[in-house]
């Protein structure tokens, strides 16, 4: 962490790297955000400041503002929102290997703690895989995903790509990865993905 100066108004934002390409081509737009004060020690609140009560929260006010924290499991804001606070992403498996080729993969995600919601799904690479029902997506919103394993002669023995599953409401997220393999005699190559994010 470290110390932004006090001494004007400051918003300090961690994007992601989705974030970062939509900021590239201006199609950023914050539709929500969250507040912490987890930097705060309320114990420095002073109720018997010899000043009066425009002097209670001096010593707090007075603080330096910490940088933004990207690490979600550290969070601990006196400000959260307790629906989402002790939230958790669960997904059963989050490593599929030996997938052979045309095998669907399921991924049901469940969110614990936290309202029901749904997720978006990312495939990093897909000519590994694909969405079963949507073939020529790369991103899909929904309850869960149904994913085919794709048909490659290269790399061997086998390729690997990751989805991002993350939390529409509560913004958790998990990678799950898929080990797909190869097919004899087959021309296409797991490598070589125009859609690579």
């Amino acid at each position: 962490m470290g110390i932004l100066d006090s001494s004007t108004l400051t918003v300090d934002a961690i994007l992601t790297k989705q974030g970062r390409q939509r900021l590239a081509l201006g199609t950023f737009n914050i539709t929500k955000f969250a507040l912490s004060d987890e930097e705060i020690d309320y114990n420095l609140y002073d109720v018997n400041h010899p000043n009066g009560t425009d002097y209670y929260g001096a010593v707090i006010e007075n603080m330096n503002l910490m940088e933004a924290m990207p690490n979600k499991t550290g969070f601990m804001s006196h400000l959260v929102n307790t629906s989402v606070a002790d939230a958790q992403l669960n997904i059963e498996t989050l490593t599929h290997t030996d997938v052979d080729a045309g095998a669907i993969v399921t991924i049901t995600p469940t969110t614990t703690g936290a309202p029901s919601e749904n997720y978006t799904f990312t495939i990093g690479n897909t000519n590994i895989v694909r969405f079963r029902n949507h073939y020529g997506l790369v991103t899909l919103v929904g309850p869960g995903a149904l994913l085919r394993a794709q048909e490659f002669g290269n790399p061997t023995p086998n390729a690997t790509t990751i989805v991002t599953v993350t939390g529409i409401d509560s913004g958790l997220a998990a990678i799950v990865s898929i080990t797909v393999n190869t097919s004899d005699g087959s021309i296409g190559d797991g490598d070589n993905n125009d859609d690579e994010q």
